[in-house]
């Protein structure tokens, strides 16, 4: 039998499944899946992906799959069988999947038949995990190991710069020093329930579920359809006894308008991971359930997930990323590449146990991003340079200021402004495009993409090219055609006065009759603070306005608040525009006296 290396996620699991082989593993829709069985079914597929899909260290394994405990099985199945596994997004177009799919080169996909389609264009060994899994007739013991902890374990897909995805490539080596210290840090345990929030295609998912799944802890995992659903994500924590969930700071501050202290009798601690936020969030947290740990995890793909952690108190000023974690160190450094002074701002650099290694198949971007200095302080260590600009405080705290490049983050996604640009500036009619992040007053962000060129003519085409190329988080809430881009007098593009053209091109049409119920004048309202500062009419389209998932949680909090009616998650989709939502709202409370 080959030699067990304990640095890589296959000997973790592993270890927990004979540890606690009888305790729940996952569970999903009142079904239950103990550590045992999740090994075995694993196993299974582990000696398909092996033996007839001859998958061997290194060797990558798209999952394209929807069902939450399959996407876990595929995932453990492609470690056991010594390859890496690339979770891929079911719903994303297929023209995103099928780019992915083609600078990945897997040796095999695992996929479920309601997203077979996405994987037409692949020709190499394809698995149908709810159609051929129950005839699989290989062994459910543990096989022979073969990868190292030097070998890749996964690889996530974030936006890149030249309008295609960039593959960020983890060793073994880098996630399990990642999860050691997690495990360690948090005290994860047999005890623990955790409530797995992020998609299995965005990284902190990575950490979510190892952390989970190597410590003995439950894995909860929710309906997909439902993560932005309030009533059902608390419903789950209070009922399911949750102790623990990450989660970005946008869907944090819906979700904590539904938690009450008395109702969570078992949520210890929340980890904060994906984007900047302000200490308004600190505070209503703490306000809310003043008992419960909060903590602020800061970490790009390229450093296994998670490189700082700072635990936050209902006292603190200003959120920080705090300090590095074990075997990870952090250098602030300036333009010229030296060490600044205490509370002094410059770019942040990573080393240590965590870094990736490297973009898949990239090897320039690669040499460009992960280099090793001459200079001290980092002088000989490998390290990333996140493009990211901190301040350091003198106890060595950090703490986020900006990017120094066009990236952003756009519901804990990050996305390159200039990836968007390009994929709609392939349209050989229009010329410059200018993308742009622009902040709403209820703080869901928009992405505007100004077209020089265009026509109104263009917009719908323009929009499909988008959609079809792009996944729904970066596909602009607008895109508006201008004859020139504005500059300032500086020669820099003047995004207030775009802004400003977003606003007028937003607001033709929007005048028109007034409200004629009071359903009609109370969603207006609604719809004119969740837009603002766009001028809003009763037949304005919702998505067309830039409505997304968490403007929908805002909005059917807003309505069960002041109107007094509990709105499903799908209602603004169906009914779009303040006339129709208000006629379901009327249709709604109608019903409701007539019960009566």
């Amino acid at each position: 039998m080959n030699h067990r290396d304990p640095k890589t996620l296959t000997f973790l699991f592993e270890e927990c499944a004979r540890r606690f082989s009888g305790h729940t593993a996952l569970e999903f829709e009142g079904e239950f899946l103990s550590y045992g069985e999740l090994n075995r079914r694993a196993n299974r597929l582990a000696h398909h992906l092996r033996d007839t899909g001859g998958v061997r260290p290194d060797d990558r394994v798209a999952i394209l799959v929807r069902n939450p405990p399959d996407v876990i099985i595929a995932m453990l199945a492609t470690l056991k069988a010594g390859g890496a596994y690339v979770p891929l997004d079911p719903d994303n177009p297929p023209a995103v999947t099928q780019r992915i799919v083609e600078d990945v080169a897997p040796r095999a996909m695992v996929v479920e038949s309601s997203a077979a389609a996405g994987a037409m264009f692949f020709d190499g060994e394809l698995f149908i995990l709810d159609v051929m899994g129950g005839a699989l007739d290989t062994p459910d013991s543990d096989p022979d190991p073969v990868a190292t902890s030097s070998d890749l374990a996964y690889v996530v897909y974030t936006s890149g710069s030249t309008g295609r995805p960039k593959g960020v490539a983890v060793e073994h080596r880098a996630i399990v020093n990642t999860l050691t210290w997690r495990n360690s840090y948090y005290g994860f345990g047999p005890d623990d329930v955790t409530l797995a929030i992020p998609r299995p295609s965005f990284d902190s998912a990575v950490a979510d579920t190892f952390c989970a799944l190597t410590s003995g802890a439950r894995l909860l995992l929710p309906r997909r359809d439902r993560i932005t659903d309030r009533r059902y994500l608390t419903g789950l924590m209070e009922d399911r006894d949750v102790t623990h969930f990450l989660i970005t700071p946008m869907l944090y501050k819906r979700l904590l308008e539904g938690m009450e202290a008395r109702r969570l009798k078992s949520l210890r601690c929340v980890t904060i991971a994906g984007e900047w936020f302000t200490s308004g969030l600190t505070r209503e947290h703490f306000l809310r359930v003043p008992e419960v740990d909060l903590y602020n995890e800061y970490g790009p793909s390229e450093n296994a997930v998670c490189s700082t952690v700072h635990r936050l108190a209902a006292t603190d000023e200003r959120v920080l990323i705090g300090k590095p974690i074990d075997h990870t160190e952090a250098f602030v450094l300036d333009e010229d590449g030296a060490p600044v002074a205490a509370d002094g701002i410059g770019e942040l650099h990573l080393a240590g146990a965590g870094l990736a290694r490297g973009y898949l198949g990239d090897p320039r971007l690669t040499a460009e991003r992960f280099f090793t200095p001459d200079a001290p302080p980092a002088a000989g260590k490998r390290v990333y340079r996140t493009g990211d600009i901190v301040r350091q405080h003198a106890n060595g705290d950090l703490e986020f200021i900006e990017r120094r490049d066009g990236q952003v983050k756009i519901r804990g996604r990050r996305v390159e402004l200039g990836h968007v640009a390009r994929v709609l500036s392939r349209d050989a009619e229009i010329g410059h495009v200018h993308v742009l992040r622009h902040a709403t007053d209820s703080e869901t962000p928009l992405l505007l993409a100004f077209v020089q060129g265009a026509t109104g003519r263009d917009v719908e085409r323009l929009t499909a090219v988008a959609q079809e190329n792009l996944p729904e988080y970066m596909v602009p809430s607008a895109i508006i055609p201008i004859d020139a881009v504005p500059l300032t007098r500086h020669g820099k593009i003047d995004d207030k006065a775009l802004v400003a053209l977003y606003a007028q091109a937003a607001g033709q049409g929007a005048t028109g009759p007034e409200p004629t119920t009071e359903a009609e004048a109370a969603l207006l309202e609604i719809w004119q603070e969740l837009f603002a500062p766009l001028p809003i009419g009763l037949d304005d389209d919702f998505l067309d306005l830039g409505g997304d998932s968490l403007s929908v949680m805002d909005l059917l909090s807003r309505v069960e608040t002041r109107i007094g009616v509990q709105l499903d998650v799908s209602d603004p989709y169906t009914d779009r525009t303040v006339r129709s939502l208000a006629l379901n709202i009327e249709n709604r409370q109608n019903d409701k006296v007539g019960t009566k």
